[in-house]
C-alpha cells in the first residue's frame, strides 16, 4: 500500500468513527431527534483558565487518572502559559524548564539528531506521548500545537509501555473548544529568526467546533556558522460532542522542515590530561560548523488521532484512542573526530586536518506506525470500600525502512577553520539497506482501593509481549543481520498514598519497566553491533517516597519533593569509539532528591522553580574500571526557575516582567567518566505589554550573559548553544 493510499484509508475509517460518534447519545444530532416532549437543555460554555499551580492540571494521560497532585509520582508540568511567555517552539526548548533531563546529538548513521532526550539520565528516545498516544518517529518536534509538556518521571510501564527509564514525555494537544477564538504571533530577531503562527478556534453548533494551527519558520542558530533551516505545519481539528457524555476528537498534522545538521564539536584530551573535554574550551571558536552542503534532515510527517470516549454513568467511562502516523526522512552530517595526535597538535596551535566520519553518510528512510488503547475507567463502592478501576488493551505496530548511501569522493578538511561548507559531495550507490517491523501487545489493570476517606493504596500490572524483526546488509549481497526477537515483560506497580485533606499528598510508590532487546535498532543503530538473540529486556525500578501540598488561598500555591532511587540493571553499552554495542549486565543507579514550587505567591506573580539532586553510579559492570563511576549524562545538581508579574494589569501601563534561568552541573560523557562537558548557564527574560485588548507586544533576551553552554551531548562531541539572542513578537487575539 503506498502512503497516499495508507492516509485514504485512515480517514475513510476516522470518517466512519466520527459517523458512529454523531449518533451516540449525547451528541447534538442525537439532541436533534429527542423524543417530542423531551426537554433538551442548552449547553453553556464553563471554560476558564487552567489553574496557575500545576498540581491541579490533569497529567493528559487518560491511562494515569485524576490531577498531577492525585498521582503518586514526580510530574513536572510547563503550561502554556510558560511556552507563549518563553515563546516556546520546540519540545527540546520546552523541556528546559524541567531539571535532569540532557539532550544527545545522537549516534551517527542515522541516530536521532535532535529529540533524543534523557530523564535523569537515562534515554527517553522513544518515550514521547502526545495525548496519552506514542508520537512515532525521529525527528525533531515543533511546539504550535502545544497545550501543555509534562514530564513523568521515573519508570512508568504500567501506564505507559516499554521503555520510560528514566521517565517519559507527555504533551497535551490544542483540540477543539465551544466558543469562538482567533489568534496569531508574528516574532523576528537575531540569526536572523523569523515566524509565524495561526490559532484559529469556531464553534459550530451546540456542542461542535472546529480549530486550525498553522506555523511557518526560517531561522538560523545565533553564534553558529551552520545555514538557515525552515519548516512550517498546519494542524485542523474538529470536535463533536462537547459538554455532552460522548465526544469525538479528530485531529491531523502535517509538518514538514529542512534544517541544517549540526554533529557539534568533538571532545579531546591535551597531553598530560587524563578527562577529555569540548575543544571549543581550549579556543576554538563556538562557532565553528563542520558541516556541508549535503548536511541537511529533511522530514515529512503526517499523523492522524482519532479519539472518543463515553461517560456511560457517573461511575463508568470508556474510551479508545487510535493513531497513525508516516516520517519520512533524508538525514546526513559531518561527525568531525580529533584523536590523541590532533589534540596535541591542535592545543600547540596547530591546525590539523579531519575527514569526518562515515557513520554520517545519507540515509533515507520511512516510518509508518499505528496504535489504538482501549481504555475504561469505573469508580464504585463496595461497602465502606471506595474504588478507582482503570484497565485497558493497548496495541501497536510500526515498520521502518532505511537506505544508506555513501559519498563518490572523500572529504578532507582542517579543523580551526573548515572550508567546505559550500561544497555538495555526489552520493554513490546505496550500501546498506535496514529493514525492521514492530508489534506490541500490552494489557494493563490499575485498582485504587480506600482503606479509608485518607488512606489508599494501589496496585497495577501491565503484560506486554513485544515481537521485533530486524535485517541488514548490502543491497545484492548477503544479511549482515538478521534478527527475529520475541519477549514478554510484566511490569508492575505499588502505591500507599495519604491525603489528610484535599490538597496534601503524601505517597511512597513502587513501580518497574522493561527495555525489549532490540528496540533501539533504527533510533541508535549502534546497538545491532554485537547483538545476540538471547539478551534480555533491561529492567528499570522506580522508589520514590514524596509530597505534594497546595497552600495559600485556594491553593494558588503548590510545593513538592520526593527522594527518588532508579536501579537500571542488564543495561546496554555502546562504546562511543567503535560504535559496538553489548549487554553488559551493568547494574545503574541514580537516587536523589527533587524539590519544587509552583503557582502563584501573591496576585499577579507567578512562579514555576524546582531543583534536583541526583547521585548516580555504576553498581556493577562486566569492565571492571566503569564500577563506582557516574552514569553518564546525569548532573549532579539541576535547577530552573521561571517567574513573571504583572504591573497595572488591565490599565493603559500594563507591564509583564518575567525571567529566570537554567543550570546544570558538568556531565560525564561515557561510562568511564574520562570526558566531561562543563556546567551549563543560560540567564532569560522576558517584556511583555499589552497594546489593547486585541494586540500584545513582546520582547524575548535567551543566554543574556552569552555564556558558552552545550545543550546536545554525546560520547565524543558536543553541541554548542545558542549564544546572545534577543527576538520580538507581536500577537493579536480575537
Amino acid at each position: 500500500m503506498s502512503r497516499r493510499q495508507g492516509l485514504v484509508s485512515t480517514v475513510s475509517q476516522a470518517a466512519m468513527m466520527a459517523g458512529v460518534a454523531m449518533a451516540l447519545p449525547g451528541t447534538a444530532e442525537a439532541q436533534a431527534v429527542a423524543p417530542e416532549g423531551t426537554i433538551v437543555l442548552p449547553n453553556i460554555d464553563v471554560q476558564a483558565n487552567a489553574p496557575a499551580n500545576t498540581l491541579k492540571r490533569g497529567t493528559s494521560v487518560n491511562r494515569l487518572p485524576g490531577t498531577v497532585q492525585d498521582t503518586p509520582q514526580t510530574i513536572n508540568v510547563v503550561p502554556r502559559e510558560v511556552l507563549e511567555q518563553q515563546n516556546v517552539t520546540t519540545l527540546e526548548e520546552a523541556l528546559r524548564n524541567v531539571p535532569g533531563i540532557t539532550v544527545s546529538i545522537g549516534e551517527g548513521n542515522g541516530g536521532v539528531n535532535g529529540d533524543q532526550f534523557r530523564i535523569r539520565g537515562f534515554s527517553a528516545q522513544n518515550d514521547v506521548y502526545l495525548d496519552g498516544l506514542r508520537d512515532f518517529g525521529s525527528y525533531v518536534r515543533d511546539a504550535f500545537t502545544y497545550e501543555d509538556v509534562a514530564v513523568i518521571k521515573g519508570p512508568s510501564g504500567y501506564a505507559l509501555g516499554t521503555g520510560t527509564v528514566g521517565g517519559a514525555v507527555a504533551v497535551g494537544s490544542r483540540t477543539p473548544h465551544l466558543g469562538n477564538s482567533y489568534g496569531g504571533t508574528a516574532t523576528g530577531g537575531m540569526g536572523p529568526f523569523a515566524r509565524g503562527t495561526l490559532d484559529l478556534n469556531q464553534q459550530f453548533s451546540d456542542t461542535g467546533a472546529i480549530r486550525l494551527n498553522i506555523m511557518g519558520q526560517s531561522s538560523r542558530t545565533v553564534d553558529r556558522d551552520a545555514p538557515t533551516g525552515s519548516r512550517w505545519g498546519v494542524a485542523p481539528s474538529i470536535a463533536l460532542g462537547l459538554g455532552t457524555d460522548t465526544t469525538f476528537t479528530l485531529e491531523y498534522l502535517h509538518y514538514e522542515y529542512d534544517i541544517p545538521t549540526d554533529a557539534g564539536v568533538p571532545v579531546i584530551t591535551p597531553p598530560g590530561s587524563s578527562v577529555g573535554r569540548p575543544i571549543t574550551e581550549y579556543g576554538l571558536p563556538r562557532g565553528t560548523w563542520y558541516g556541508s552542503r549535503n548536511d541537511r534532515d529533511k522530514v515529512e510527517v503526517d499523523r492522524l488521532t482519532a479519539r472518543l470516549q463515553h461517560q456511560f454513568s457517573d461511575w463508568l467511562t470508556l474510551s479508545n484512542d487510535f493513531r497513525t502516523t508516516w516520517v519520512d526522512r533524508e538525514f546526513a552530517y559531518a561527525i568531525p573526530s580529533c584523536n590523541v595526535d590532533c589534540a596535541d597538535l591542535f592545543v600547540r596551535g596547530g591546525n590539523p586536518a579531519f575527514s569526518p566520519s562515515g557513520a554520517g553518510n545519507p540515509y533515507k528512510q520511512d516510518t509508518w506506525a499505528i496504535q489504538n488503547v482501549a481504555t475504561a475507567t469505573a469508580k464504585f463502592t463496595t461497602g465502606p470500600l471506595r474504588h478507582e478501576l482503570t484497565g485497558g488493551i493497548d496495541i501497536w505496530h510500526e515498520e521502518i525502512d532505511r537506505t544508506g548511501y555513501g559519498y563518490q569522493t572523500t572529504r578532507t578538511d582542517t579543523l580551526r577553520n573548515p572550508q567546505d561548507k559550500g561544497l555538495r559531495r555526489l552520493l554513490a550507490a546505496a550500501s546498506n539497506e535496514r529493514h525492521g517491523n514492530t508489534d506490541a501487545y500490552g494489557a494493563f489493570i490499575n485498582e485504587r482501593l480506600w482503606l479509608l476517606p485518607e488512606l489508599s493504596i494501589i496496585g497495577g500490572v501491565r503484560v506486554t509481549r513485544y515481537e521485533s524483526t530486524y535485517t541488514a546488509g548490502t543491497p545484492g549481497q548477503a544479511l549482515t543481520s538478521d534478527f527475529d526477537i520475541g519477549t514478554t515483560s510484566w511490569d508492575p506497580r505499588a502505591s500507599l498514598v495519604f491525603e489528610p485533606t484535599q490538597n496534601q499528598t503524601y505517597y511512597a510508590t513502587y513501580s518497574r519497566s522493561s527495555t525489549p532487546p532490540g528496540s533501539l535498532f533504527f533510533t541508535q543503530p549502534s546497538t545491532v553491533g554485537g547483538f545476540r538473540d538471547d539478551y534480555k529486556p533491561e529492567k528499570n525500578t522506580l522508589y520514590e517516597i514524596g509530597a505534594k501540598v497546595g497552600i495559600l488561598d485556594n491553593n494558588r500555591l503548590g510545593v513538592y519533593g520526593s527522594l527518588f532511587r532508579i536501579k537500571k540493571s542488564n543495561a546496554q553499552d555502546v562504546d562511543p569509539l567503535t560504535g559496538i554495542a553489548t549487554l553488559s549486565s551493568d547494574v545503574q543507579r541514580n537516587q536523589g532528591v527533587e524539590i519544587g514550587v509552583t503557582g502563584q505567591p501573591l496576585p499577579g506573580w507567578t512562579i514555576n522553580a524546582n531543583y534536583t539532586y541526583m547521585d548516580s553510579e555504576t553498581r556493577s559492570s562486566a569492565t571492571a574500571a566503569n564500577v563506582g563511576k557516574r552514569v553518564q549524562y546525569v548532573p549532579e545538581n539541576a535547577a530552573a526557575l521561571w517567574t513573571t508579574y504583572e504591573f497595572d494589569r488591565n490599565g493603559p501601563w500594563n507591564l509583564t516582567v518575567g525571567g529566570g534561568f537554567t543550570w546544570r552541573d558538568k556531565v560525564f560523557l561515557n561510562a568511564a567518566n574520562t570526558a566531561e562537558a562543563p556546567s551549563n548557564f543560560s540567564l532569560d527574560a522576558m517584556v511583555s505589554h499589552r497594546i489593547n485588548e486585541n494586540l500584545r507586544l513582546q520582547v524575548n533576551g535567551y543566554n543574556l550573559t552569552n555564556e558558552l553552554n552545550y545543550n546536545a551531548l554525546f560520547g565524543n562531541r558536543v553541541l554548542p548553544s545558542a549564544g546572545r539572542t534577543v527576538l520580538v513578537s507581536l500577537s493579536a487575539e480575537f
